[in-house]
This record gives C-alpha cells, structure tokens and sequence, in this order.
C-alpha cells in the first residue's frame, strides 16, 4: 500500500484510538467478537458487516448500574470503536475517519467554526471524516511530494525525523478546499438523551444565513458552504431497550432530518436508523472513485499483517 498522505493519517487516527483507556480496557474482549463475525476469511463483506453487530460487540463490555464516570469513560470507548471500524472499511481509498478534531486542516478546522461574535465554538464532534481530493499530492507517496507555501518557498516534509503533516496538510487544504468532502459524526451510547444535540448543530450548519449578524458559520475565509459535500450525522449504540424506539419516537423524530442521516450498531429498521455500514453509500461513495469500496477493501485486506498492522485484528 502506497505510505501516501491519507494512510499516515489513518494510521494516526487509529492509533488515537488505541490510546484512549476505555478502548483498551475493551478491546480484546471487542477484538474476540469481531472474529466470531468475520472468521478467518476477512473478505469485504464480512468487514463491512461488522456494522451491524458493532452495538453487540461493544455491549459484551458494558456493566449494569455503572457510574457516571464509567458511562463518560465508555462513551470514548464506542467513539474509538466507530473510529476504528469506519477506517478498516475506508482503508486504501481517499477517506478517513478523524478523531481528533485538532488532527484536521486548519481550514477545515475554521469551515465548522461557529462563531458568536467574537466567540468560536466547534460543533460538539467526536468524529470527523475526511474524502481527500484525487489529485497526486494526496495519493503519491508522501515522502515524493514537493510542497510550496503561499510565498513559493518550499514546505519541509521532514521535521525533527518526523514527517509534517499539519504544514503540508494545511498548506494542501488552502489549495483544494473546494475539492474537500466533510462528515460530521456524532457518537453516543444514550439515545434519549443526546438525541437533540446532534438536531440543533445540524439545523445550525444547514443555516444559509441567522438574523442576528453576530452570528456566523466558517472563518478566515473558509466555509462549509464552499466544500464540495458536507454531511451530519449520529451514531449511537442505543444503551435503551431497542423497544423504546419507534418511527414516531421522539428521539426518532430528533435526528430523522440530519443531513448525514441516523445510525446504530444494529441491521437496519426502517424508519428508526440504519446500520453503520450504510454511512459509506449515504455519505462517502467518493472515497471509492477509483474503483468500488468492496474491490478497494479486498486489495486493503492483503496489507492487514503488514502496512495495516496497527488495526490489531489479525
């Protein structure tokens, strides 16, 4: 696999999940179940399929009664566990799932900025996709490519033995903003009570213009508007009882117009949410320009031993 720009990142966000205490605390009990579900074959279908038992597989770790301070700690755990699923299934194409908000772009940083006079607030994100442009800086080997700032003089990819990826990443932005796709994802394990936090950010973003002047989308230029697609979504577990949840629930009704639309860890039911493993056709078809996400994924697969290793899956 080509050690191009998008996979760094990748690699990055991945390992930002691995780092977080209740990821660990869960993962080889969550790792045991994902093998039950793929085998040994680890074709595409069985990895994308993982989408619907991803609520299954991070219950085998939840606990009756548990403190505040365990449900906070386990709601990290289900946003590294979608983090790390979404780019198993985005690996070798032209996405990736962002943990970290720090780790995007500063443009596509300052596009989701809302700002309230001189106030700026970001969207209460946990995750943060990613469709890179399909031009060569991205999809070359990144120790190949030759940056300029806006001044021509050339960005140094190699700093203190590190590669810089925040300069040529932010530099790389500036020049094909445009170009970019953005999804915001929302992770919670508690639907009821999280559902209208997602509905007002989305209805917020969808705005094209507010009454009071004081308040604005994007800064230093950069809007979300100006992106090629910006979708916003939630994914939850749900730690209710999966009864609760009709297609007139409130809860339901909370998120059935998110631009990005509403999913769970479950198959899909109409009306309510659909499984994860949709996300990909709603939302991210363009990482997979150059080919379908199945042949992209099974070319993926050959690299889990080696360039892929920090999945941990094998």
């Amino acid at each position: 696999m080509t050690d191009n720009i998008i996979e760094h990142l990748r690699r990055i966000s991945v390992e930002s999940s691995f780092e977080l205490q209740a990821f660990q605390n869960g993962w080889p009990t969550w790792k045991n179940g994902i093998k039950r579900i793929t085998g040994s074959s680890f074709q595409s279908s069985e990895i994308l399929n993982i989408g619907d038992h991803m609520s299954e597989i991070f219950s085998t770790t939840g606990t009756a009664g548990r403190l505040q301070s365990e449900v906070s700690g386990g709601g990290y755990g289900w946003e590294g566990l979608i983090c790390w699923y979404l780019n198993l299934c985005f690996a070798g194409s032209r996405g990736v799932a962002v943990r970290k908000i720090s780790d995007l772009p500063d443009p596509l940083r300052d596009s989701i900025s809302v700002n309230y006079g001189n106030f700026k607030s970001n969207t209460e994100s946990d995750i943060a996709v990613v469709i890179f442009p399909n031009e060569a800086e991205f999809i070359n080997a990144k120790n190949s490519i030759s940056i300029n700032d806006s001044q021509g003089i050339i960005i140094p990819t190699i700093i203190r033995g590190e590669f810089n990826l925040k300069g040529v990443l932010n530099r790389l932005a500036q020049t094909y903003f445009d170009d970019f796709e953005l999804g915001i994802i929302q992770c919670k394990t508690n639907w009821n009570d999280n559902s209208q936090i997602p509905m007002l950010w989305s209805m917020i973003y969808e705005a094209d213009s507010f009454t009071n002047s004081s308040i604005s989308i994007g800064r230093n230029g950069y809007s979300i508007h100006d992106l090629n697609k910006f979708t916003y979504s939630f994914c939850t577990v749900p730690t209710n009882d999966l009864s609760n949840y009709k297609q007139n629930s409130t809860s339901v009704n909370r998120v059935r117009n998110l631009t990005g639309g509403n999913y769970w860890g479950y198959p899909s039911a109409s009306g309510i949410a659909s499984s994860i493993k949709e996300i990909f056709n709603s939302n991210f078809r363009n990482a997979f320009s150059t080919s379908n996400q199945r042949t992209t994924l099974n070319n993926a697969i050959n690299d889990l031993p080696n360039d892929l290793v920090y999945f941990d899956i094998l």
